[in-house]
Order: C-alpha cells, then structure tokens, then sequence
C-alpha cells in the first residue's frame, strides 16, 4: 500500500468549540452540541481547544465483558436520574471493525427511549481500535459535554470485549465494573486488569444462581477500597441503591477536595496517550529512512515525533 502523503501542515489547525458551546448554551437544544461533537470527533485530540467548565460533572465510566448486561443498567440509570431531577448525558463507545473503521453503533439503539428528550442526551462513539478501547477523541468529547453546562451526570460505557480497558480510569471520575455470576474463567481475567481501579464492582443479573458466591469472591479478593453491589437491571432491582451510592462517591470527591487530585492524575495519564497516539501516527505516517535495526528505526521514529511535535 503506497504511503499517505503528510506533513506537519496536516496536524496544525487547531479547533475552538467556544462559539459553539455559547450558541448552545442560547438555543438550548441538541442540534448545535451534536455539531460541536462531530468537528471534536474528527480532529486529533491535540488540536481541540475546550473551555474550562464552570463546574465539575459526575463522569461515570461503565465497563465490563460482553453480555454483563452494560447497556441495561446505563438505562436504568438514565431512568433513575432524570426521574430525581438530574441532566443525563451518555457516551456510549461502540466497536469499530478492524478492517472498514466502521461501529455497530448498537448502544444507540438499545438506547432509542430515551432519545428527543429535553434531559438526556446520547451520543455514540466507534472506539476505531484505539487504546483500552476508548475512541481518541473521547476524552476530549467527555471535557466537551462537561464545559456545556447542560449535563449533571455523565455516563460513558465503554466495549466490553474482554481486553485491559485501563483507559476508562484515565476518563472518569468513578469507575464502575459489570460482571454476572457463573463467569467462570473470565472473572480471573478481569481481574488481573480493570478490577484493581475499580471503584464499585457490580454482580449483575443477581437473581441468577451462584449471585452470593460471586459477591463472597470479591468481597474476599480485593484488597483495596472497592464497594461491591449486586443489581438485576432488567428489573431494576438495587438500581436506586447504586445510584445513592454513586452520589455518595460525588460528594466524598468533591467535599474533601480528591477531586482535583484524580484529576490531575486524569491529566497525566492523558498526556501518555496523546503521546502514544502522536507517536503512532508519526511512525505510520513517516519513514524509517537508512536505519538497518529496530532500534535504529525506533530510534528515527522517536526523533522524527519530537521535531514534529515541538514544531
């Protein structure tokens, strides 16, 4: 395949969502936001200007394997949030195939009751392959939603494809692991990963057997400050105690000022991924010229990202 033409001139427009977030903030509807979304989608993450927001939003980063049952507790959620009162705000990552780019975009649909409401709002994202399965430019859509001031709480699931989803804490204020009895194998897996930066784990589909056996297992394998919670989300049953507890997490973060460190650890694991990214796009983009070994090669790829980017 013939190499893509590039240069730095390609990476230097920088995007500012200002105007756009204050024609939000006047009209008051989706439209303008959505469009916001689209522009910040399609740009690196390095060209976006965002303002600070005025306020912290709750994020909520919901992750787990595939078939835990996400998507159904992301709804009951929705439901019992906007039921109190509270703006919504959903960011579902979906699967992009490997080869097209393309994403199901299925969260979105399981996600159509709540569409064309004044309090929620839903956006798909295709995770296009990126790191811990999370698309490169969510982190600066999630900043996006939160310095629109139209959001109380924000909700983003994330793929569930059994890989290290480390990137979802590097997202989110809380973090919240679904997992279902009779995992088996599975349960080992996640958690020599994503179940060590969980903040809350929950047994999902509790009224299937082997619940108390799951919720005994982690309650006596973690040995770190984690609270585990068993749900049924196709019913709603322990729905309005999760979300008491989750508000109970927001005022600890946000009273006792660990909100401002989290996020400060935020920033910096997010300056390594936008270093991963910059540097794999240089080294997609660029070439290797005489270097004979890969560390050679490494090593021009190394130098030719540091000019680019100081440049």
């Amino acid at each position: 395949m013939a190499a893509v033409a590039w240069s730095v001139a390609d990476l230097s427009e920088r995007l500012d969502v200002a105007p756009l977030l204050e024609r939000h903030r006047q009209d008051g509807g989706w439209r303008t936001l959505s469009r916001a979304i689209t522009l910040v989608e399609n740009s690196y993450p390095w060209d976006v200007d965002i303002p600070q927001p005025e306020r912290p939003v709750h994020t909520i980063g919901i992750t787990g394997p595939p078939g835990s049952g996400k998507s159904t507790l992301v709804g009951r959620l929705i439901e019992a949030y906007a039921d109190a009162g509270q703006r919504v705000g959903v960011l579902a990552v979906d699967p992009s195939s490997p080869v097209s780019g393309g994403a199901v975009l299925g969260d979105r649909v399981r996600m159509e009751p709540f569409l064309g409401r004044d309090d929620v709002y839903v956006r798909s994202l295709a995770s296009r392959g990126s790191h811990g399965a999370l698309a490169s430019s969510a982190r600066n859509i999630v900043r996006l939603l939160e310095a629109s001031g139209s959001m109380d709480v924000l909700l983003v699931e994330t793929v569930g494809a059994g890989q290290t989803e480390v990137a979802v804490a590097s997202l989110t204020d809380t973090v919240v692991l679904v997992t279902v009895p009779g995992l088996g194998d599975a349960v080992q897996a996640i958690k020599a990963g994503l179940v060590e930066m969980a903040d809350f784990i929950i047994v999902n589909m509790a009224d299937r057997p082997g619940a108390a056996e799951t919720m005994r297992h982690f309650g006596l394998t973690l040995g770190h400050d984690v609270t585990v919670k068993k749900t049924t989300a196709a019913t709603g049953e322990g729905i309005p105690e999760l979300r008491e507890a989750l508000d109970s997490r927001w005022v600890e973060l946000t009273g006792g000022g660990s909100i401002e460190e989290r996020r400060r650890e935020k920033e910096r694991a997010e300056a390594t991924l936008i270093a991963e990214e910059w540097v794999r796009l240089c080294a997609r983009n660029g070439a290797a010229g005489e270097a004979r070994t890969i560390h050679e090669t490494v090593g021009t790829i190394l130098e030719e990202a540091a000019a680019r980017w100081r440049s």
